[in-house]
């Protein structure tokens, strides 16, 4: 019997090739930008990996590319993974809103700034009065 890996699975073996000692821990702090649990705790609950953590990783591999401009080979497998997250990401947003691919740019500029608020928290600044008493 022959099952099909899903997605996660994909990720993260496709990962090995851009870096052979991977780790779930490596993999969910260097490359996820997550605490170290954060892949084993995704994996084992059957989630999907949210996209904001999918960005985080896109935006790391973007910067493993510039380091491995000199092996060719390298470059090309973090392409195609670029490529696996953008397909996946855009499948998502298919399935509940109509985007194509021409959509991306606006799309991961979205993901990011929601990436943004989900680890550093809504910031909502509250208007402090400033009152001077005399005596």
């Amino acid at each position: 019997m022959n099952q099909e890996l899903t997605f996660n699975e994909t990720l993260y073996e496709a990962m090995k090739f851009v870096h052979p000692a991977l780790t779930t821990r490596l993999f969910s702090v260097a490359c996820l930008g997550r605490c170290e649990s954060y892949w084993s705790s995704v994996v084992s609950q059957g989630l999907k990996v949210p996209n904001t953590a999918l960005l985080s990783l896109y935006d790391y591999l973007e910067a493993k590319k510039i380091v491995s401009n000199d092996k060719p080979l390298n470059v090309r497998v973090i392409n195609d993974i670029q490529e696996m997250i953008e397909d996946e990401i855009v499948s998502r947003f298919q399935q509940t809103n109509q985007i194509s691919k021409a959509g991306w740019d606006r799309l991961s500029q979205s993901i990011r700034e929601e990436s943004a608020d989900e680890k550093y928290g809504f910031l909502n600044y509250m208007r402090f009065g400033y009152i001077k008493y005399g005596y």
